[in-house]
């Protein structure tokens, strides 16, 4: 593939689909030998930027900069990085391109004030031992009608249930911490007054506008997630699948009613 730089544009997107797109892009310019640049636009999406989320010393630039860029260089598309190479990596083998991927993913260094209360909660509650559940359960439920009317892959019936949450929470939490990370106010307080042992990291929660906890709890969200011995996650929600993969462990989702392993997700582990 001629390409002189790889450019990602990560715009109107959540922080998962902005970090599983990422990885991929850089990859590939890792893999090509080019300059890899982002253009992170803090917007109601995503409403910061990604110097005050991560260390990472990456090449940066504001949306002025996109112009001296073909459009041929600029990648707006926010997919999963097995996507990234379907498309634009198949000079490469995907093990090759894989290893690549999470490589990239090493190099995601959070901010030190955010590592630090993320790395003691991990050890003061034992989630090396954990069951890490993520219930994705506000904005997304309105979108599910338009991703089945839009999406041939999206399938209605496989919406995850609170019931099936509920059940793999009971099973659980009986031999094992359990990690609870939700953006649904209303679903925690409920859930910890049923499991009264629940774990959920302290956090805020904002009753207006499109994301229901600041940017910096998703991420430390997704960090502890990580550390679990084994995430159950949400139907088609990145934020769960990316999780499982930054971490590198066990992924599995709340199928309906059942939990069901992720044969695709694993596809994407080393």
């Amino acid at each position: 593939m001629a390409l002189r730089a790889v450019v990602f544009h990560a715009e109107g997107c959540g922080l998962a689909n902005r970090l599983r797109a990422l990885v991929g892009y850089q990859a590939l310019a890792n893999l090509l030998k080019v300059p890899f640049y982002l253009c992170w636009v803090s917007d109601a999406a995503c409403p910061c930027r990604f110097e005050h989320l991560f260390e990472t010393p990456l090449s940066l630039l504001n949306a002025s900069g996109l112009r001296r860029f073909g459009q041929d260089t600029v990648f707006r598309d926010a997919v999963w990085f097995d996507e990234i190479w379907n498309r634009t990596a198949t000079d490469f083998a995907w093990r090759e391109y894989l290893r690549e991927v999470h490589r990239c993913l090493q190099g995601l260094v959070p901010r030190r004030e955010l590592l630090e209360p993320v790395r003691e909660f991990t050890v003061r509650h034992d989630l090396g031992n954990a069951l890490g559940v993520h219930i994705r359960h506000t904005d997304n439920l309105a979108d599910y009608s338009q991703w089945a009317a839009k999406f041939s892959w999206f399938d209605i019936t496989k919406i995850s249930s609170l019931d099936g949450f509920i059940e793999v929470i009971r099973t659980a939490i009986r031999t094992r911490p359990v990690l609870l990370a939700t953006d649904d106010a209303t679903l925690e307080g409920r859930l910890k007054t049923l499991f009264p042992s629940l774990i959920s990291f302290p956090k805020s929660y904002t009753p207006a506008g499109f994301r229901s906890t600041p940017i910096e709890i998703a991420l430390s969200e997704m960090l502890l997630l990580g550390q679990c011995q084994q995430i159950v996650g949400t139907y088609c929600s990145s934020f769960s699948q990316f999780s499982a993969v930054w971490g590198g462990i066990a992924y599995s989702e709340v199928i309906g009613r059942e939990c069901v392993r992720s044969d695709w997700l694993t596809r994407m582990m080393l």
